[in-house]
Parts: C-alpha cells; sequence; structure tokens
C-alpha cells in the first residue's frame, strides 16, 4: 500500500504539497493516457519532482493510482455526506412516505450532478473515471472505488427503488432498475462527445448543464412516480 508521509527535509507541510501536486499530474495523464500509458517518469516529471520522490510517496504507479482514487473519493463525501445521511434517515423510517423517498433520491442525484457538472477539475476527472469503469485501471482500484463509493450509495438507491417498487432492496429486478436510473446522470459526462454532437452544443457550458439538470429532475421524478403507480396497481 501507498505511504502517506511527509517529505524529511520539508516537513508535513511541504510533503503534503509535493503529495498532492504529484496527484493532480497523475489524474491528467492517467486520463489521456491510462494506467499503462502514463509512467512514473512521465507523472514525475508533469509534477516537476524526480523519480526518487515519487517512490518515496507512492512505491509504484499503482500506489498513484490508488492514490488517485482516495483522494476521489474524499472529493465525492465531502459534497455527499450530509445529502446521503439525510436519505439514509429518510430510508431508515418505515412510516417514510413515497413523496419523502422520491424527494430524497432527487436530492441525492441532484447533488451528484453538481459535483459531476460544477468542479473546476472535471475534465480530466471525467476521462480518469471513464476509464477506470471501462476496467482499465488495475484491479485493486475497483475494489478501493467501490468499498469507498458504491457499496453505500448503491445500498442507499436500492432500498430507495425497492420501497417505491415494493420489492425487496436485493431483488435482482431492483438492482438493474437502480443501476438503469442512477447511471443516468455519469452518461452526461462519460458520453460528452457523443452528447455534444447529439444536441449541437459547442461545450458544456452553465446554461447547458442547467438544462440537463431541470431536465433529468423532471424525468426521474415522473420515472420513480410511475414506479409508485405500477407498484399500487
Amino acid at each position: 500500500m501507498a505511504r502517506h508521509r511527509p517529505a524529511a527535509e520539508g516537513g508535513y507541510q511541504r510533503g503534503e504539497e509535493t503529495r498532492a501536486r504529484i496527484i493532480d499530474a497523475a489524474l491528467r495523464l492517467f486520463g489521456t493516457h491510462g494506467f499503462d500509458g502514463a509512467s512514473t517518469r512521465d507523472i514525475a516529471r508533469e509534477a516537476g519532482v524526480n523519480a526518487p520522490a515519487l517512490q518515496y510517496y507512492f512505491d509504484n504507479k499503482e500506489g498513484v493510482y490508488l492514490a488517485c482514487i482516495d483522494y476521489f473519493v474524499e472529493r465525492v463525501w465531502s459534497l455527499l455526506e450530509e445529502v446521503v445521511g439525510r436519505a439514509e434517515a429518510v430510508v431508515a423510517r418505515e412510516d417514510a412516505s413515497d413523496a419523502e423517498l422520491i424527494d430524497a433520491y432527487l436530492a441525492l442525484q441532484a447533488r451528484f450532478m453538481a459535483f459531476l457538472y460544477e468542479g473546476p477539475d472535471t475534465e480530466h476527472w471525467r476521462q480518469f473515471m471513464a476509464r477506470e469503469r471501462a476496467g482499465l485501471g488495475p484491479p485493486a482500484a475497483f475494489d478501493r472505488f467501490d468499498a469507498g463509493i458504491n457499496h453505500r450509495l448503491f445500498s442507499l438507491t436500492t432500498h430507495i427503488v425497492g420501497r417505491l417498487t415494493g420489492q425487496p432492496a436485493t431483488a435482482e429486478s431492483t438492482r438493474i432498475r437502480t443501476i438503469a436510473i442512477d447511471s443516468q446522470v455519469a452518461s452526461f459526462k462519460v458520453m460528452r462527445r457523443h452528447i455534444l454532437k447529439a444536441l449541437n452544443w459547442q461545450g458544456y457550458g452553465e446554461a447547458e448543464t442547467q438544462r440537463v439538470q431541470d431536465v433529468m429532475h423532471d424525468q426521474t421524478r415522473t420515472l420513480l412516480e410511475g414506479l409508485v403507480a405500477q407498484r399500487d396497481r
């Protein structure tokens, strides 16, 4: 496992700054060239450090990659922790209404969309995570990402969808529905080039982002309310 330590000659703050610079450089190069295409030498050069410094902090290239995953997980929870906690509190109540469950899901979706669309470094994150989702990173990275984010979020959203459909959260049909609903948000970033061409947009600015968010919110509410109506029939 990669070590988390400051440079001996510069103290903790300087060590943390160097470590953060290496991670930022690695994200750009992993996003552009993939795990196999980005070398430790290239990452060190991009970060403005020598190769031994990279090994000092992360041991090897996989250690750098896993540090990128950890950083992404930290960023996600810094934004989602509050809204996820509120949604979990709603799900924990047996008397929670369908409307409350739907609102909890929509709040979670809106916050996750904000993270994907509004972050200042979303472009190289998008490239990095698209490769990771395609299984192009080291095997340990998937396990780290799954344990850090997917397990808790997927448990939450499957419980919401299960309650709205009247099916167990563990049922295969519930999990399939949940994956289909959850993946709507990420598709608008992962398929960026296709989306821009299909919508004849020149870029993803604030106005375009807001239009996507408005339509997605309305569509998801309609879908979830439809599942409730189907359950009640």
